[in-house]
């Protein structure tokens, strides 16, 4: 899937620079706070703006990506915080599940 953005619209410039302040937010958190290991989840903010901006459209698509997303930030969460990497990798059934009963696009529909 291609994301379309114009990089002069507030949406391509902070969808452009969201790289630079998630390293910024790393390194500070490792630097001052030591925390260098769970540090790198702030690089989840890099494909979340986008598809944040993109969700408002309300497409199918957008959706999916989201939910896709979610599940992955889920299933870390249950994993780092929680130490259930084990059961929570069932979290995974949600996405087949989701587009099986609201129905998902064909191969042939990707870009």
């Amino acid at each position: 899937m291609r994301i379309n953005i114009n990089r002069n619209s507030l949406k391509g410039k902070l969808t452009a620079i969201s790289p630079f302040i998630a390293t910024i937010i790393f390194l500070l958190l490792g630097f001052c706070k030591d925390l260098w290991h769970p540090g790198w989840l702030v690089f989840l903010i890099v494909p979340a703006v986008p598809m944040l901006f993109d969700l408002f459209s309300f497409k199918k698509g957008k959706i999916y990506a989201l939910l896709n997303f979610l599940t992955v930030v889920a299933y870390l969460i249950m994993g780092f915080v929680f130490n259930w990497w084990h059961p929570g990798w069932v979290i995974f059934f949600l996405i087949p599940v989701f587009k099986i009963l609201f129905g998902g696009k064909k191969y042939e529909d990707y870009d």
